[in-house]
């Protein structure tokens, strides 16, 4: 599924910095507020030292009357190991296509493998300037109508992030991706370029409340003359965190957050024609720390999707609901 939420993005090899003030966009490319970025107290150890954290997560999604009756469920595990300047990442995550969990079965799903570093150049008060490289090998299993996989496509990224602050209280920041996929994208449904990125401004009232605006683009284009597939979205996205520290087990974090869409549209081939669509969502996500390095991560989001240049026979308005719910521990 295309839509998610910002749990799994919690997982990437970002700078605290920009796990904090980034506050939560589309996770497996992607990179958020993480379960533990901005609460881990490791942050504060030695970082000449190793510092390892392991991790799984479930992920539902639904639309509302959609034939995945049940919704899909996707597992993660995940490991991440820093350090000095270093974050390493690996995970596993499998998707569902065509599910149904009463009956047991589903059509097509796909195993996806995922090795990233990210290296921090600066970081300091005033700037903060990473890169991060990514490879991901997606392994697609067909079951519907005596279907084969082409064979496996694969990812590679290149994604700087940064942050200006501007005042004590107010800064810049953000993130941009660039994906290549190569191998089988047409026979497994991939673009051959996609473009993702975040940015915006975070101003912090004090220690416990902070407001994040962003502006969210994410573009996927052919190589050559083929329009199939290609789409583009733009949103205007607001986080606002707040962070308690009332338990003696460790720090919490609620982050309720928005996201309005500002242009979206889908090239249907079969139509010949950009078929637009208007997202309204509203989610929360809750972050709390456990003794001895556990720490645990719930979220929920509901969306209204409005559907234009559709098909006569095609919904106008879906619903949408995704959760995820994570654990993880740091030593």
């Amino acid at each position: 599924m295309k839509k998610t939420g910002l749990l799994l993005g919690l997982l990437l090899p970002l700078s605290s910095v920009q796990a904090v003030e980034t506050a939560a966009l589309e996770p497996h490319q992607d990179t958020t507020l993480s379960t533990d970025a901005a609460l881990d107290s490791s942050e504060n150890n030695d970082k000449n030292q190793w510092r390892k954290k392991i991790g799984a997560m479930i992920e539902t999604e639904n639309v509302e009357g959609q034939g995945d009756k049940d919704g899909a469920f996707e597992p993660t595990v995940y490991l991440n190991m820093s350090y000095g300047k270093w974050d390493i990442y690996g995970s596993f995550y499998q998707e569902d296509q065509g599910v149904d969990y009463s009956s047991q079965n589903r059509t097509d799903w796909f195993d996806q493998y995922e090795l990233d570093g990210h290296y921090q150049f600066i970081d300091d008060q005033d700037y903060a300037l990473g890169l991060m490289l990514g490879f991901r090998n997606y392994v697609w299993h067909y079951e519907e109508d005596g279907k084969n996989s082409p064979g496996n496509t694969q990812r590679y990224t290149i994604q700087p992030d940064w942050r200006v602050t501007i005042t004590p209280k107010l800064s810049y920041n953000g993130w941009a991706a660039l994906f290549n996929y190569y191998n089988h994208t047409e026979g497994n449904g991939y673009l051959d370029k996609e473009l993702e990125g975040e940015t915006g401004l975070k101003y912090a009232f004090n220690d416990t409340v902070a407001l994040q605006v962003n502006y969210y683009l994410k573009r996927g284009w052919n190589l050559g003359d083929s329009q199939r597939g290609e789409y583009a979205q733009q949103e205007v996205r607001a986080y606002v965190p707040l962070t308690f520290n009332t338990w003696s087990a460790g720090a919490t974090e609620v982050v309720p957050y928005a996201r309005r869409t500002l242009d979206t549209y889908h090239y249907n081939e079969d139509r010949g024609v950009r078929e637009k669509e208007t997202d309204t969502r509203f989610g929360l996500l809750l972050n709390q720390e456990l003794p001895h390095g556990f720490a645990v991560s719930l979220e929920y989001a509901y969306e209204l999707q409005l559907h234009d240049h559709i098909a006569d026979d095609a919904a106008g308005k879906t619903k949408y609901h995704y959760t995820g719910v994570g654990i993880s521990y740091s030593f």
